[in-house]
């Protein structure tokens, strides 16, 4: 559960600075992308990680100082390099693009105050689950996760998002937590569904005794496109 705080702490320094989340988000995004790579048994060197970082700073370092087709050699170059996996160099950069994006949005706070809130969802899930659990919901894949624990979640995060919205005026659209809520539990029975499926109890080993950063941000999978919708309403 420290991780969790952790990570929640980050996401609310990250609100301050723009710079600081992009640099953030980009550390999450090729951590989780190492990782992910284990699921789909692809073979990976730090060579082929470190490259892909290469083209997606190439990237941006071509829309701050114009000299992006001069830039555009050295991707073209990885992809030669790597010709057998220029697909993951392709997905790698996609994503991190996406990611990166983070640093255009006008109104960063508020894609970090519901951040902040999934991964108290998490928090709450499993005090929840470990107090009033008892109904097991997909015990083959993640035997930990309760009817009760899921309950709690939703209540307790629904209820931090009312407070907050009154006491420290967050504007919380406080009638989508619920939602918001459910599809984050669904998030981590996705990714813990995909490790059942390798036989892999945790997606790394980089956080010592709580596996790895997708363990951590697993519930962000599906919110995501959700608070993006909330964001646009």
């Amino acid at each position: 559960m420290f991780t969790w705080f952790i990570i929640i702490i980050l996401f609310y320094l990250g609100s301050k600075d723009r710079v600081y989340m992009l640099i953030l988000f980009g550390l999450i995004s090729i951590l989780s992308f190492k990782e992910f790579l284990q699921f789909a048994y692809i073979k990976y060197d730090n060579e082929l990680i470190l490259s892909s970082f290469i083209v997606n700073l190439a990237f941006y370092i071509g829309i701050y100082f114009r000299n992006f087709y001069v830039l555009l050699i050295l991707f073209i170059f990885i992809c030669l390099r790597y010709y057998k996996r220029t697909f993951i160099i392709f997905a790698f950069f996609i994503t991190t693009y996406l990611i990166g994006s983070i640093s255009y949005i006008d109104d960063l706070n508020f894609i970090i105050n519901y951040l902040i809130l999934i991964e108290l969802n998490d928090v709450f899930q499993y005090i929840s689950g470990n107090i009033f659990g008892e109904r097991k919901i997909t015990p083959n894949i993640s035997p930990n996760k309760t009817v009760e624990g899921l309950i709690g979640g939703i209540i307790l995060t629904t209820l931090t998002a009312s407070l907050l919205k009154y006491f420290a005026n967050i504007d919380f659209q406080v009638k989508f937590i619920p939602y918001i809520c459910l599809i984050g539990f669904l998030g981590d029975i996705f990714i813990s569904a995909l490790k059942r499926r390798v036989n892999l109890k945790d997606s790394g080993n980089l956080l010592l005794g709580h596996g790895g950063i997708l363990d951590r941000v697993d519930s962000l999978i599906f919110t995501a496109p959700l608070i993006l919708l909330i964001f646009k309403l």
